[in-house]
């Protein structure tokens, strides 16, 4: 190993390994964050059974050095590109060598879960979804990116389209390829002209934009004060005060 200096001028390491090594060393790393984020959100879970605080439980579970906080975040899952690619090759890889990776079949498996539990908060707040008027803030896998790929979001729009909902939707850079997807969503640029009229309010990406939003004064453009938060961007209490109903991942 020997350092090397990055484009912004930190040091880099570099490690010298094995071809057979430096295959496993991208989907080892990727698959293992993936691990991380479906532990969290069956820890949100159980959260939510025994009246616990998921926040609380990850941050102190990430002060401690050998486990950190990073990706211990509750909510919708993962999307993108790496991840679910990451996992599949890795499945497939050890498949082929007569390897059981039970745990990253039970990885794949909590994060497709993910999109049923957002949907047991959606039915438990709108009863029926048929005919309501639902606005989807965020379409991208993730935050500062225009990559839709794999988005939690977009099978939310699906199964909201699926079940009769009029979905409206927001997204700072995910807009032009999503509408080559779902034509029959109705855009806008403006969070507060998505939200106008709306039944509910769906949060789907963790955009700063949408962690900013003056909720005051998006209640008095919404048909109905209620938000269900797939990325838990506001606080219970906060949202409450405010008149929402409101509803996230592993908290009360």
């Amino acid at each position: 190993m020997h350092n090397g200096t990055c484009p912004r001028g930190h040091k880099a390491d570099f490690l010298v390994t094995t071809i057979n090594s430096a295959e496993l060393i991208k989907h080892a790393s990727n698959s293992f964050l993936a691990l991380k984020s479906s532990y969290a959100n069956v820890i949100a879970d159980l959260c939510e059974k025994i009246g616990a605080n998921v926040e609380e439980v990850t941050h102190a579970m990430g002060l401690d050095a050998r486990i950190g906080g990073q990706f211990l975040k509750a909510g919708l899952g993962y999307g993108g590109f790496c991840f679910p690619k990451d996992v599949q090759a890795f499945l497939h890889l050890s498949a082929s060598v007569g390897v059981d990776f039970d745990i990253l079949k039970a990885t794949e498996r909590v994060n497709k879960q993910r999109i049923d539990r957002f949907f047991e908060k959606i039915r438990q707040a709108l009863w029926v979804v048929k005919g309501k008027r639902v606005t989807v803030l965020g379409l991208t896998f993730k935050a500062n990116t225009d990559d839709i790929r794999f988005a939690p979001a977009l099978e939310v729009v699906k199964r909201l389209l699926d079940e009769g909902a009029v979905v409206h939707a927001t997204d700072p850079e995910g807009m032009p390829r999503t509408k080559a997807l779902f034509p029959q969503v109705h855009y806008h640029e403006d969070a507060y002209g998505a939200l106008q009229g709306a039944d509910a309010a769906l949060v789907c990406t963790e955009w700063e934009v949408f962690r900013k939003l003056d909720w005051d004064r998006a209640g008095k453009v919404m048909a109905h004060k209620l938000v269900i938060d797939g990325r838990n961007l506001y606080t219970p209490q906060g949202m409450r005060e405010k008149g929402f109903e409101y509803y996230s991942f592993g908290r009360e």
